[in-house]
């Protein structure tokens, strides 16, 4: 199971904690009667906020090994996932603060309670949520379809070599075919399918995942006609 799919597994059961804890804050303060006692609701409301913390940690740590191992190279959806999880752990901390130390500013703890489930709602959805939905386009697509040839660059497969060295190898084993954070690249254009998108493992679908990717694979964008038939001449290598 790849980095992505255990992170976008736990960022489900990061969301169920995030409700789980707003709604019984929700019932605890509204007016309406309610079918549950105030000591168990406060009691589902600590154990979810437990498991949200720790949750928040776990997925956090994933994030920023997925961070340093793509580099520059971070897509612009990442970032955006980036600063609204930064801005989740700073309004969550506050707000335990506030419990704990502060409790003459308890009347904004609800309210922050809510910004917090906001937050997760819009953390979960530029990362396990683009995720799950990107598995189902796919599901949908024609595997035949690629794009028409473009015009053609002699690869030189020494510097492709280099390119992936530089650009690759943190996410892929050359030498394997099991994954690391990607699957592993040997025999890939020898392959009848591409390992997660499952398109024909042509030179097109290659340049094709390269530029615009599957999945969580951040974007080569600044790579150039020369450099890509450089990196396809070393893969055919492989």
């Amino acid at each position: 199971m790849s980095l992505f799919m255990v992170k976008s597994i736990l960022a489900v059961f990061f969301i169920l904690a995030a409700l789980i804890a707003v709604i019984c804050m929700l019932s605890l303060m509204g007016k309406a009667e309610r079918k549950v006692s105030a000591q168990l609701l406060r009691k589902m409301h600590r154990v979810a906020g437990f498991v949200f913390t720790a949750l928040l940690l776990l997925t956090s740590y994933f994030c920023l090994k997925y961070w340093a191992m793509v580099g520059d190279q971070i897509s612009t959806r990442a970032v955006l996932h980036g600063v609204l999880s930064l801005a989740l752990i700073i309004v969550f901390i506050l707000k335990i603060s506030i419990v704990q130390y502060y409790k003459q500013f308890l009347r904004f703890v609800p309210i922050m309670g809510m910004i917090v489930f906001v937050l997760s709602f819009m953390v979960f959805s530029t990362s396990a949520g683009f995720f799950f939905l990107r598995i189902l386009a796919t599901e949908h697509e024609s595997p035949e379809i690629s794009e028409p040839p473009q015009t053609l660059h002699q690869g030189n497969a020494e510097k492709g070599a280099a390119l992936f060295k530089s650009k690759c190898l943190s996410c892929h084993y050359a030498d394997k075919e099991e994954n690391k954070h990607g699957p592993g690249l040997k025999n890939i254009l020898k392959k009848e399918r591409l390992p997660f998108s499952k398109r024909p493992a042509n030179v097109e679908n290659i340049k094709k995942q390269l530029k615009t990717p599957f999945l969580a694979m951040p974007s080569f964008v600044s790579l150039s006609q020369q450099e890509i038939a450089d990196l396809i001449a070393y893969l055919k290598t492989l």
